[in-house]
Parts: C-alpha cells; structure tokens; sequence
C-alpha cells in the first residue's frame, strides 16, 4: 500500500515546485529558556573548570530572535553568518568545596532566555523556474561536500540516481527522494543504529533526525545543497527536519517524519494521536506533500546543520560537532570539558517555554524531574521524590511525575503505593510524545514488576504482554517485557531505576 501512495506523491511531484518560498505573516512568539545543570555537587577540587558550548536560536529564514539574560556572562560568542548559528562558550571556574555530612550537594545553573517569533513558510509553485546553480558559490560548496554521518557516494549515490531517474529539476528530484524515504523506511521513536546515512539505509529505519541525514546526504550526492534543522515544539519536545537550497538561493523546508505519519496508514504513532498530533500542528491530515516544501509555524528552530565548526577562544583550537541539541552533553561529541568535580555530579540541559522559573529554587525543582534519570543513575531517589512531588502540587495528572514516583516506591519496597502511582501515570497527561511512550510502554512493564514483587504473577505477565503487542521497542521496552514474561522480576529494589 505504501508503494501505491508513494506513485500517488510522485504524480503530484510531476507539476514540479519553484524556487520561490514565501514567507507568511508572523506567528504568536515563543518565548521560554534553556537551562544547563550541574547538580549533586559533593567535591570541588582546587583548579576545577567547567567549560561548555551550547547554540542559541539563530537568526533563520523563518524566524526572528531576540536572545535575554544569558548567565553567566559567556566569555566568547562564536557566529557563522552562512548557517545563522551562533554559538555560546560558558566557562566557569567554581571556588574548591568539600561537602560535611551535614551539607547539601551544590548546583551550578547556566541558561538563557529567548523570544522567537515564527514565520510560516510555504513554497511557492513556479513551473518555469529551470535555472541552475552557481556552482563556484561557497554557500553551494559548503552544503553539497561529503561530510561526517553525511556520505554522498557509494550506495547513496547509486540509490539516489535510481529513484530520481529521468528526472531533471532539483525540485523534482528532491520530491522523488522525498517520497521514497517516507514511503520506504519506518520510523522509529529515539531511532536506531548508527546514525550516519549508509547505516540508516541499509536499516531501512530511523527517527526523525537519522530520516533527514539520510535525506540530506541522498540530495547532496545529486549536486543538491541540504541541511538538517533542529527546532523545538511548544511541548518542549526536540524535533530535526531538513531543507533544501534551489537554484536562485532560497531554501525549501522538507520535514519527512511529519510528512511520513500523515499518510493514510502513518508511521510511528496510532491514528488517533496521530490526527490529534497533526491537528496541534495546523496541518491538513493526509497531504503527506505538504510537507515537501511547506512547514508549521508552531516552532523555535536552535540549530542549523550537522558538523558545526568553531574555534574555541579559551582552548585556541577548532571543534567540530556532528550535532548540537543546543549542546553540553546532548552534543555528539559532548560540547563541553569538565575538571575537577566529584564522581556523582548529574548533569544535562533542557528547555522551559512559557513561563519561565521565578527563582533558583523552582529552577532547582525542574533539574530534579527533568533529570530524573540521571538522578537514578546516581542512586539520589531522595531527590527524584522531592522534584515529583512539586511537580505534582504544580499538575496533580503529570504523567512522567507519577511513574518516576512510582519508581521511588518500588526502590522502598513500598509496593502498594508504587502500584497505585503508576496506574495513575497510565490515566495522567502527558506533555509530549516522549511522556506518551513512557506512560503507555514503560509503566506498564515497571507494573507488571510491582506485580511480580507482590507476587501477582498472572497480573505481571498481563502488563508484559501488553507491552509485547505494542510492539514499540522503545529504549529496549520489548526485550525487558519477554525477559520478565519468560522469568519474574526478583531484582534489588536498588536496580528499579536503570533500565
């Protein structure tokens, strides 16, 4: 069926699309904050030194940026005018400190506050527009050259001149790769396997950002300049698309993994929360077209392309990153170096928008439930209690809130109570699609533990099964529900938060 509807696309994809993309009257701001943590901070040797690199939202065809109240001061500001991107380089060199038994771990906080104001874009038709590229242009140089994640020869090329044979336009041949990469690889939430273009070929499956690699390097090798774009949703949920430059300079946005779950049978998501999802973003449900060459407004676009070059003032040398989400440990490779600080210290970064913390306490609040894996892993379930439980008092129905409880419960043998908070994450709401597969795959197999734990096998084994027939292996959710189908889960409390 998918085949069929990808010949469907490619009838549409004949009448060819210009060069033109228009951009539309501006959208309500998005306003919010990034916000970079260092949490549970026991020991700070003398001569300790963080240093770290993040992008703030950049200046974009389809947005305006106003950036507030970076802290702390950054020492170096890094711009690159071709892609927009700017980049932010944060050193702080913490005074020395050892915590007495009596103490609180320490925290260092480094954020930013922005305001985008969204421009829609839609391409405009133009039939006659044949021209070609200036080929000696650095700008076409740049986004054309093989790069790390992004091959251009071999099986990407050979691929890529067998689906856009006897095709002449750029536009043509962007829709065609287009409509073979949605109509022939399954999408994937967090993805899977390598994440450069061969390997995503050869697996025939990815997320969003490894759909756009592969598209990005499939139209390079054609002498078509492409780029990723990572953006934001209004539910703080990270998402990469790509864009394509057509002959005369203007760049075509082209968001396959959106464009993929808006066929008849979609990709990734159940139909219902797929219409749900497509509504929310103002799109017309079933015009997977669309989404070659018109994009939704409801976004904050924080970074520009794959391996983002700069020279770091305080190292005097040159990094290269393959991606930026805006950084920090995020980055491929980790954007920052760290000295001197204890083992147990819980980092990463993540974005608030709307309204934005009013003090350092409540900033503090939001590090604990954001990270509350990380938490885990350190074994501070202390913690993780006390960010759920203020996030509870602020949205009683907070999904990710009630299954992280739930987990603090399961590592005090409080079983019952555990039982109860995570059939409540299964009824709570959740804030993105990440929330949606934590509360409908992982808490069912964290209950079907619970169950085992109360000695309750026949419930256990309903909640694997459950899992089972989803069939969302998410961060390994499948396996975990066999493994625990064929054995009952009889692990330490201690375990419950790894996975």
């Amino acid at each position: 069926m998918r085949k069929n509807m990808c010949l469907a696309l490619a009838v549409v994809m004949l009448m060819g699309w210009g060069a033109a993309v228009l951009a539309g009257d501006a959208a309500a701001p998005l306003t919010g904050s990034f916000w970079y943590a260092f949490d549970n901070v026991s020991h700070v040797q003398p001569g300790a030194r963080i240093l770290i690199w993040a992008t703030v939202p950049p200046q974009w065809h389809g947005q305006n940026v106003e950036i507030k109240d970076i802290e702390p001061e950054p020492v170096a500001r890094i711009e690159d005018p071709a892609s927009g991107n700017t980049v932010i380089e944060w050193l702080l060199e913490p005074e020395p400190f050892t915590m007495a038994p009596t103490m609180q771990p320490r925290h260092f906080f480094f954020h930013y506050d922005f305001e985008v104001e969204p421009r829609p874009l839609h391409a405009a038709l133009d039939q006659a527009a044949m021209q070609d590229y200036d080929r000696d242009a650095e700008l076409y140089r740049r986004y054309t050259r093989q790069e790390t994640w992004l091959q251009t020869d071999g099986v990407i090329l050979d691929r890529a001149r067998e689906i856009t044979a006897g095709l002449d336009s750029p536009q043509a041949r962007g829709r065609a790769l287009y409509d073979w990469i949605i109509g022939n690889l399954d999408f994937v939430v967090g993805g899977r396997g390598p994440r450069d273009a061969r390997s995503i070929l050869e697996a025939r499956a990815g997320d969003c950002e490894q759909f756009s690699i592969l598209y990005t390097a499939m139209c390079r090798s054609l002498g078509i300049p492409a780029r990723t774009v990572t953006n934001i949703w209004p539910n703080e949920t990270r998402h990469v698309f790509a864009e394509i430059m057509l002959p005369g300079g203007s760049w075509v946005p082209v968001d396959l993994s959106v464009g993929q779950l808006m066929l008849p049978e979609g990709s990734g998501m159940a139909r219902p929360a797929a219409r749900k999802f497509i509504e929310a973003l103002g799109l017309p449900m079933g015009d997977a077209g669309y989404m070659f060459g018109n994009l939704y407004d409801r976004r904050a676009v924080i970074t520009v392309g794959n391996n983002i070059a700069f020279t770091s003032p305080t190292l005097g040398r040159e990094l290269v990153f393959q991606r930026m989400r805006p950084g920090g440990i995020d980055a491929s490779p980790a954007a920052l170096e760290v000295e001197g600080l204890g083992k147990d210290v819980v980092q990463g970064g993540f974005y608030v928008l709307g309204q934005q913390p009013r003090s350092e306490s409540e900033a503090h609040d939001l590090v604990h439930l954001r990270l509350a894996d990380r938490f885990f892993a350190a074994n501070r379930y202390d913690v993780v209690e006390a960010g759920c439980r203020a996030s509870l008092d602020a949205k009683p129905d907070a999904v990710k809130a009630w299954l992280n409880l739930g987990r603090v419960y399961m590592h005090k043998q409080d079983y019952y109570r555990a039982e109860a908070a995570f059939k409540r994450a299964l009824k709570g709401g959740a804030g993105n699609p990440q929330e949606q597969l934590e509360a409908s795959i992982w808490t069912h197999n964290y209950l079907g533990n619970c169950y085992d734990l109360l000695g309750h096998r026949d419930l256990a084994q309903e909640q694997y099964r459950q899992v089972v027939g989803m069939g969302n292996n998410y961060e390994g959710a499948v396996d975990y529900a066999r493994r625990y189908l064929e054995n009952p889960y009889d692990e330490l409390p201690a375990h419950v938060g790894a996975r």
